[in-house]
C-alpha cells in the first residue's frame, strides 16, 4: 500500500525569481523618473507611425486614378 505524507507542505523560495522581480522593480522605479521622456519618445514612434501607414495606404490602395474617376 502507498504510503501518504501528512507533513505540511513547505513553499520553495527561488532566489532566481527574486532577482528577476528586483531587476523589474529597478526597471519600473526608471520607468518612474523618466515617464515625460518616455511620453515624448512613444508619441513620435506613434506619429511616424501613422505618418508611414498613411503614405501606404494612399500609394498602394487607390482604386480609380483621379483623373478618370468621373469619365464614362
Amino acid at each position: 500500500m502507498a504510503e501518504t505524507k501528512t507533513g505540511t507542505p513547505r513553499e520553495k523560495v527561488n532566489s532566481n525569481e527574486d532577482s528577476k522581480l528586483s531587476h523589474l522593480d529597478e526597471d519600473l522605479k526608471i520607468m518612474e523618473e523618466h515617464a515625460d521622456k518616455m511620453q515624448d519618445v512613444e508619441d513620435s514612434i506613434q506619429g511616424s507611425m501613422k505618418k508611414r501607414d498613411r503614405e501606404y495606404k494612399d500609394s498602394h490602395f487607390q482604386s480609380v486614378p483621379k483623373g478618370k474617376k468621373h469619365q464614362r
